[in-house]
Formats: C-alpha cells, structure tokens, sequence
C-alpha cells in the first residue's frame, strides 16, 4: 500500500495505489465545490456541524469533505492543522487507512484522492471517498424504521469485524455506521482512527461511545427505534462473531 503525491498549482494531491487511474485525471479544483456546482455535478450534501457534499462524476458518486477541527481550538483555527510532513497530515493518514481497509474486504467506503493547501507553517485539507450508494445512516434509518433482531447482530459483528484486525473508530457513533438497500451495513468517516493492538480496554470504551450515541439520538429525536433490549442484541451479535460459533 502506498500513496501518489503529485504537486499541481499551489496544492498537493494524494492518490492511493487501488485508484492510480485517477492520477492521469486528478485536479485540484475537483476539492472546489464551486468547480462542481458549475459542473451542474452535486447530486446532495449531508449536513451536521459542516456540510459534506455528494458529487456526480462519469458514472460514480463521491463523497466531498473539507477537514475541520473540533472543541475550543477550532475558535482559533477553525480548519488549519500545523504542517510536519505530508505523511503526517489527516488526509494521508485517512487515505492510508481506508486503503488498507478497503484491501482487507471491511466495508468501507473506496478512497479516491485527497487535496493538502499549505500555507505558511499550516495546512487544510480535503478528501474524496466513494459514496455509499442507497445507504442511510443509522439515525436517519431508525427515525423511520426499526431493525430486526438478524440486523442488531449483524451491527455487532461489524464492530467486532474491526475490533479484531485492530482498527479503532475514534467517532464510532450512530451516524457513522450506514445501511443500504440490500440491508448491508457499512462503517465510515475514519478522520483521526488508526490501527493499534486489540485490547479489551479500548474495544470495551469503543462500545460504550457506540451506545451513549443511541442513547443520545433517542434523546433527540421521535421516534426513534432503539431501547435496551436492541443493543443486547447488537452485543450478542459482537460477541457471537468473537467466539466464531
């Protein structure tokens, strides 16, 4: 696994090894959302706390997202990362994972390409991912429909599918995790994740996040299909993929 870096204009573009078809295509205003909307190419956008734009190009569908910090930092820099070397910036770190997840078979979305603008002792930066294509986060699924028991354990066996191979989701939450049509779920956004030993102990916490969000979206939102006995299911479900019965 490794990673193109080409310099076009100002910017720094990162290709992965499993999309080097793109290198002979990429350009730096495929980060613009303005290039796109001149393109009449934006097919959607996903709004929380910022807006991720969904594009349209030559048959697939993309995922556009800008990176933004979070917590008190981001009142003083609210999408600027200090600069040490390319391979230690978001976006390559994001590409890197994705590909090696991708490659493994997990269900995650294909990395494309990824923008870093440097500018002074700072950067930002930006990434294009395959969409998922007729899929829905979890919250917006179960604000209209519950699961069936089979898809709760199908959920747990997801995390435990990651858990073991060492990947760990820094924001495993609810609106990360997606079904589509064909009631496959898929894992997504892996900005600040890495790969690190399993250990009950982070694998533990990781779950605990997972459900604080459930619970937070039942909070916010009616109805919304999630009580006690789904997440013993999702638990079963995780368990049942560990002891591989």
């Amino acid at each position: 696994m490794s990673i193109q870096i080409l310099t076009q204009q100002s910017a720094v573009l990162l290709i992965p090894e499993i999309n080097q078809s793109v290198a002979q295509l990429v350009k730096s205003e495929w980060f613009n959302i303005d290039y796109w909307n001149e393109q009449d190419a934006i097919t959607g956008q996903s709004r929380g706390r910022y807006i991720t734009w969904f594009i349209g190009h030559e048959g697939d569908e993309w995922v556009l997202r800008h990176y933004y910090r979070g917590g008190m930092i981001a009142r003083l820099f609210k999408d600027q990362y200090l600069f040490s070397s390319i391979e230690n910036t978001r976006c390559y770190q994001e590409l890197l994972l994705l590909e090696e997840m991708y490659l493994q078979g997990l269900p995650v979305p294909k990395p494309v390409a990824a923008k870093i603008t440097k500018k002074g002792l700072f950067y930002r930066a930006d990434i294009l991912i395959e969409k998922i294509p007729d899929s829905k986060n979890l919250v917006q699924y179960l604000t209209i429909n519950p699961l069936e028991e089979s898809d709760w354990h199908e959920i747990g066996a997801l995390v435990a599918k990651f858990h073991q191979t060492g990947i760990y989701h820094s924001d495993l939450n609810a609106h990360n995790i997606l079904i589509d049509v064909n009631q496959k779920f898929w894992l997504i956004d892996f900005d600040k994740c890495d790969n690190r030993e399993p250990e009950k102990t982070w694998q533990n916490a990781n779950l605990a996040r997972l459900k604080r969000s459930f619970n937070k979206e039942k909070t916010l939102h009616r109805p919304f299909h999630f009580e006690s006995q789904h997440w013993h299911w999702l638990l079963q479900g995780y368990q049942h993929f560990y002891s591989g019965d």
